[in-house]
């Protein structure tokens, strides 16, 4: 390797996530994107837009390391963050509200019997009369017992709106860490895809020998370029630095075996795709890599 490959080699492997990288960043972003309320605007701009754009535009200058610290410090943060099942709330409304409407239900169904009993004592029709007493105390007992389970629903809702509301002040207390882990972790993402630009511009030797040459049609180019991202996360994961073998020594451990043969399957289906298309690769839709775990 020439002294002016060493520096692109290193540099594109330092801004290449390592599988354990992207993992931590797939769990920060869908972490953030699963907060509520107000400050959730606030993480993307909202009335903290300012200081979200001053986030990015520092981000852009520091070191790589220094993004991956706080990326790791925001994964810390969001373990500390109050637990709240929106599933679970949602049901507890829906629950509330059946029980509402049965029990106003209830309530109407008790007024009309109520108003045939007065209708029936004016009458002087006692058979009538003590038949509509005893249904309207059956239906007493059930409105009763439809409100002590009205209560107990009500109860759910209100502890489930208090973690809510602990959920709230915790995002706007630490609404600063998550600002920056955000734009930190996008800025991640980006250097990361300006890497892969530069490995399409000029692919070092073992990705030519492993992918070929870059196609020019536009949906090819992106299969090669995921190809490229699963060897390059693979040489992170493994420190490998062969500039002609992708994939590095195949006389390896079990386990690094294991790992090359996925990557193997995925570089092979890439250049099926890019070399024998079937049928039009949807160019609004990622290509599919299987989970290669961690190193």
């Amino acid at each position: 390797m020439n002294d002016r490959a060493r520096p692109q080699a290193a540099s594109l492997l330092r801004d290449v996530a390592s599988s354990s990288e992207f993992a931590d960043l797939a769990r920060l972003l869908n972490g953030l994107r699963y907060l509520s309320g107000s400050s959730l605007r606030d993480i993307s701009g909202g009335s903290h837009r300012a200081v979200a754009l001053e986030v990015r535009r520092q981000s852009r200058s520091m070191p790589t390391s220094a993004l991956h610290a706080s990326m790791h410090r925001t994964l810390q943060l969001l373990d500390t963050r109050p637990l709240v099942g929106p599933q679970g709330y949602a049901a507890s409304r829906r629950r509330l509200g059946t029980l509402m409407s049965q029990r106003a239900v209830a309530d109407d169904w008790i007024a009309r019997l109520q108003a045939r009993q007065r209708q029936s004592r004016r009458l002087g029709d006692t058979q009538t009369h003590t038949a509509l007493d005893a249904e309207i105390q059956v239906r007493k007992d059930q409105r009763r017992r439809l409100i002590d389970r009205e209560r107990h629903a009500e109860r759910i809702v209100q502890e489930h709106e208090r973690r809510l509301q602990a959920l709230y002040d915790w995002q706007l207390d630490h609404l600063q860490q998550l600002v920056q882990g955000r734009w930190h972790a996008q800025e991640l993402l980006d250097r990361e895809e300006r890497a892969l630009d530069e490995v399409v511009a000029t692919p070092p030797p073992y990705l030519l020998s492993a992918l070929g040459a870059p196609p020019r049609a536009a949906e090819a180019r992106e299969i090669w370029r995921q190809g490229a991202l699963a060897i390059l996360r693979f040489r992170k994961d493994y420190h490998i630095q062969d500039p002609a073998l992708a994939l590095g020594d195949p006389s390896v451990d079990a386990s690094r075996r294991l790992r090359r043969g996925q990557v193997e399957v995925v570089i092979d289906q890439a250049r099926q795709l890019i070399h024998n298309p079937r049928e039009p690769v949807p160019f609004d839709e990622p290509f599919n890599l299987p989970d290669l775990g961690g190193a």
